[in-house]
């Protein structure tokens, strides 16, 4: 690779990397806006929305988008048309949408707890799910067909309109929880609505294929894109829906809810990284597996192992000392949990990045079904645990915690079983 060849990569790498950022900085500063001219219950209601969005969009539709890169990407260095591979992103985008409205509907009970009208909640979550289809949609082809500048735009848009409807709520004096929620549904499907012809007209299809030209096989495709929103939903699902029980349990005792549910977000902030962290890892976890290098494998398993060590004792301290400040002064919040909920929550964290190690591990050897299993075995373990009738906060921290060292103990077995393998 030539060093200009380098160069543009690096700067491709920042410019995507920096766009994530900034979005997921603006969901945070749009909640901790919102906050500031909601009361406890709209916070907790605006907060919880935001992480269902994330559970049930970003879940599901991002596996469209990994997909549909590698297929365009597959399809334009070989010359083909890559006009199948949109055409099979956008069936399964479909597919998945009409998963996403199955589960908002069985959800259904749990989102009117939240908002106190169910119809309204519902409406908004469905919304906000096309918003997530059509950005996923749109993302794919243009990674695929590496047009960083407008993928990254995207990310960019999205998080400025977030901006800008927010800050308008609050020159308008609007209190009104459900136009706070409706920033929040809007600004994914207005950036995609801007962005949608320029990027159609940027990445035009590949080379025609010729006759006789074998097409990619779509089922396998598809079984990818299933395992892979598997994975996604479950993983997201365990971040985020431990503060939706609780403030759906929570109806009668609002600044409760909002105290829990605002250290929640603040402890699941390295989530946010975790992508980030696979992306790194998994050429390299690809590499040794190759070569069969099974020193250099266990080698960097237990530096990476110190490492979270460290930066767990670091990040619990934070979460009993710091946290309780920021989301205070940050966020509005008048009760904050006891120390053990905050303990209890960074530890989850903590357990899930080491969980992260092993994920990527298994994808690295082609085995994301055994991933997606220990995320949705995590996920079920949280919500029985988290919606039982012991007091809320101690059944949602429990229940992540305890969801969170399940994924790892069953990505760790797997992984022993893939080693002891001939």
């Amino acid at each position: 690779m030539t060093r200009a060849a380098v160069v543009r990569q690096g700067g491709s790498a920042a410019q995507v990397a920096s766009s994530q950022l900034a979005l997921a900085a603006s969901n945070y500063v749009v909640l901790a806006i919102a906050a500031r001219n909601l009361d406890a219950a709209g916070l907790a209601a605006v907060t919880s929305y935001y992480l269902l969005i994330n559970t049930v969009g970003r879940g599901l539709f991002a596996a469209v988008e990994l997909e549909t890169t590698r297929a365009v990407a597959s399809a334009r260095a070989a010359g083909l048309d890559d006009a199948p591979a949109r055409r099979a992103a956008l069936s399964h985008t479909g597919m998945l949408l009409v998963g996403a409205f199955v589960l908002l509907g069985l959800s259904s009970p749990l989102i009117g707890g939240i908002m106190g009208s169910g119809s309204s909640a519902i409406v908004l979550l469905a919304v906000g799910a096309v918003g997530m289809a059509a950005s996923y949609l749109l993302r794919g082809p243009l990674a695929g067909a590496r047009r960083y500048g407008l993928y990254a735009a995207t990310f960019w848009l999205e998080a400025g309109v977030g901006l800008v409807a927010a800050l308008t709520l609050v020159l308008l004096g609007d209190r009104d929880t459900t136009w706070w929620i409706a920033v929040l549904a809007l600004a994914p499907l207005v950036a995609a609505a801007v962005l949608a012809r320029p990027a159609l007209r940027s990445t035009p299809a590949g080379t025609v294929a010729g006759p006789g030209t074998a097409v990619p096989e779509t089922g396998s495709a598809l079984r990818a894109v299933v395992w892979s929103a598997a994975l996604l939903l479950a993983g997201q699902g365990v971040w985020n829906l431990a503060p939706v029980v609780v403030t759906s349990r929570l109806t009668d005792a609002p600044a409760v809810a909002a105290g829990f549910v605002t250290v929640a977000v603040i402890l699941r902030a390295p989530v946010l990284f975790f992508p980030s962290v696979q992306a790194l890892l998994l050429p390299m976890f690809a590499a040794m597996e190759r070569t069969g290098d099974d020193a250099a494998l266990r080698r960097t398993t237990r530096r990476l192992g110190t490492a979270l060590l460290v930066a767990g004792v670091v990040w619990g301290a934070i979460a009993v000392f710091v946290v309780p400040t920021v989301s205070h002064l940050v966020f509005g919040a008048t009760i904050t949990p006891p120390t053990w909920v905050l303990a209890g929550l960074a530890a989850s964290t903590v357990v899930g990045a080491a969980a992260q190690i092993g994920q990527t591990h298994l994808v690295a050897v082609r085995r994301p079904a055994a991933a997606a299993v220990a995320w949705i075995a995590g996920l079920a373990v949280l919500l029985v645990v988290a919606l039982l009738a012991a007091p809320p906060l101690t059944a949602a921290t429990v229940g992540q915690m305890v969801g969170a060292l399940v994924v790892l103990i069953v990505l760790s077995v797997v992984r022993r079983r893939i080693r002891a393998t001939p």
